[in-house]
């Protein structure tokens, strides 16, 4: 990777991790604090229509999801009508969609009762609320295609910018309209949509200026090049579903097999996963671009030695959050939501404890995508969900682990799904096998616990007994982990990828 790479991709985690806190911030301070001007009952609304339009998310991301991967692809290779013939097939493909969606969406706002309960008073601007919260997702669908430039320059950072603007525009303007006494529903959602209109135009000048050799054209219009994004995308919305049933279900199973008290404790404490899967998405996105490249030009040596790397990349970063997760966890759980959270240490070990393990795989996983093998990993993790559900009813039932049998389901499905068979098909699709593949997971190991024994040893020092306190010994901590991790990746490096490392 030459030194312009090297800095884009670092640009693009420091970006995607900002994106995480600012994406955090409006969840953990944002939503009350809307939630406190408008009542539980008119934010209600909100969420509904979030859902609505979510669902219809997913039906677009049959044909979003894997265009940019074959314009990409196309372009590397200097097959500029191939990637032209892709670009457009999807982005008309998106405007009829587009011309179609506003039709059922204008269906939807004048006949709002049929779809769901509104208040009278609150009926016009759920209305409104509706068709700004469509306009937004509208904007966003027709720019997918145009934003494919950023993988093919490596700026995925660009996206993270427009997704932090977005997120602090909807922050700023409704705070401002709340202070002075303007309180709608929709103040965020009109926020977005200015925003995204912004968005797009920079998207097609973009677009236009660093990738000229693409035009919008229907003359360029294939249904073949259509059909196939179009078999791609279905199997990965196939995937994402699957990957629902593995992660997002999880609360879902423990309020019908162990009880509403203990779900939302197990629901507390899943929370802190999120810190771990934004810094994976991060990772993972970064590491896209590259991928992409090193297909197109059928560098096959080079894309396997960079998955490697990236994999133990993950996985020392992963394996430095959950080791101060597993330390400190309980202290965190005391100070954001009392005492009596404090009591589930072993639960909070479980649900964290394989993810240094389990997580790094999702590199493998993106790889199947820039190589367009996604039907057997998306047909391989529905069944891996469904399994999930089977083994956390008979630890539940069968042996009475209760919310630990949830938990230890999860654990051990996705161990099965991301240790083992993601790396036996990278191994299927022509690659020839080597221990190489166990050398992240073995790192991923050495670093989580070189994590715990170093947070160990800062909590005696800092004993986190207060919220100052403990904030002082998870910054000592964390710093520490970060260099040792930087100077053990570096040893590491050199002794176990001598003569084979990309340098």
């Amino acid at each position: 990777m030459d030194k312009n790479e090297l800095v884009k991709s670092r640009i693009n985690v420091f970006f995607g991790l900002l994106n995480g806190i600012v994406s955090s911030l409006q969840t953990l301070w944002f939503i009350p604090y809307v939630k406190s001007y408008l009542g539980t009952t008119a934010y209600g609304y909100i969420a509904v229509i979030n859902g609505i339009i979510n669902t219809l998310m997913v039906i677009s991301l049959a044909i979003g999801a894997m265009s940019a991967r074959f314009i990409v692809v196309e372009l590397n290779k200097k097959e500029y009508s191939e990637a032209n013939k892709y670009f457009n097939s999807d982005l008309f493909a998106l405007l009829l969609l587009g011309f179609i969606t506003s039709i059922v969406g204008l269906i939807i706002t004048f006949n709002l009762n049929s779809v769901m309960n509104v208040m009278p008073k609150f009926y016009r601007e759920v209305q409104v609320l509706f068709l700004m919260t469509l306009f937004s997702f509208l904007l966003q669908m027709i720019g997918s295609p145009f934003s494919a430039s950023f993988y093919f320059t490596n700026s995925i950072y660009l996206n993270y910018i427009v997704y932090i603007i977005d997120y602090l525009s909807r922050i700023v303007f409704t705070v401002f309209l709340f202070h002075n006494g303007y309180v709608k529903l929709w103040t965020a959602s009109f926020a977005s949509d200015i925003v995204y209109i912004l968005a797009l135009l920079f998207y097609i000048f973009y677009c236009r200026k660093n990738i000229p050799q693409l035009k919008v054209t229907r003359l360029y219009f294939s249904v073949k090049h259509l059909l196939s994004i179009l078999k791609s995308g279905i199997w990965f919305s196939v995937s994402t579903a699957g990957n629902m049933m593995l992660s997002s279900l999880s609360s879902y199973f423990a309020n019908i097999l162990c009880g509403v008290f203990i779900t939302g404790v197990f629901s507390a404490i899943m929370q802190l996963n999120i810190i771990e899967n934004v810094v994976l998405n991060v990772l993972v996105n970064a590491s896209t671009s590259k991928m992409f490249e090193l297909f197109s030009q059928k560098k096959d040596k080079e894309l396997f030695t960079f998955i490697i790397e990236n994999m133990t990349i993950v996985g020392i970063f992963i394996g430095i959050i959950s080791g101060g997760i597993i330390v400190y966890g309980t202290d965190f759980m005391r100070f954001w939501m009392g005492n009596k959270f404090a009591d589930y240490n072993l639960l909070i070990i479980i649900t964290v404890v394989y993810l240094p393990l389990t997580l790094p795989s999702q590199i493998i996983n993106q790889s199947f995508s820039v190589m367009n093998k996604v039907k057997v990993p998306a047909i391989a993790t529905i069944i891996f969900g469904f399994l999930n559900l089977l083994v956390a009813v008979i630890l539940v039932r069968v042996f009475n682990l209760d919310i630990y049998g949830i938990a230890l389901a999860t654990l051990i499905v996705q161990s099965l799904r991301d240790i083992i068979f993601y790396p036996y098909y990278l191994f299927k699709t022509g690659y020839k096998f080597t221990f190489r593949i166990c050398l992240p997971y073995i790192i991923s190991v050495i670093n989580l616990l070189v994590s715990i024994s170093i947070s160990c040893g800062i909590k005696k020092i800092v004993t986190p007994s207060t919220i100052t306190n403990f904030a002082i010994s998870v910054l000592l901590a964390g710093f520490i982990m970060a260099v040792v991790s930087y100077l053990l990746w570096n040893s590491l490096k050199r002794i176990l990828y001598k003569n084979t490392w990309r340098e």
